[in-house]
């Protein structure tokens, strides 16, 4: 009997970015800056993660639990409570009527 073949689980909606590539961009951070190197904006530079178009607020939450995890792999403990990166609100929130209007002299 074949092995069902699970479908990978998507991290980042916005960019289509799964779990296998975040860790994998995790691995290719701690290669190339070293452990003392990798925090938390390191690995978003490193994987694209919350870059896309919500800005993190879809996938920010699990990118710390897999940087906190992969971290635990390499015996460095942290808790998701440490780390320094928050979604942030945008500067000028947009009216969503906005989005309804055909053009900008309705508003």
């Amino acid at each position: 009997m074949s092995e069902k073949k699970l479908h990978p689980a998507i991290i980042c909606r916005c960019l289509d970015r799964t779990q296998e590539d975040m860790i994998g961009a995790f691995h290719m951070m701690i290669d190339f800056l070293g452990i003392d190197g990798a925090d938390i904006n390191a690995f978003r530079r490193f994987s694209w993660g919350t870059t896309g178009f919500c800005q993190g607020r879809g996938c920010l939450a699990l990118m710390q639990r897999i940087y906190v995890n992969e971290m635990r792999k390499l015996d460095v403990r942290i808790s998701p409570d440490e780390l320094k990166y928050k979604a942030r609100s945008p500067a000028q929130p947009v009216p969503l009527g906005i989005f309804a209007k055909n053009n900008l002299e309705e508003v």
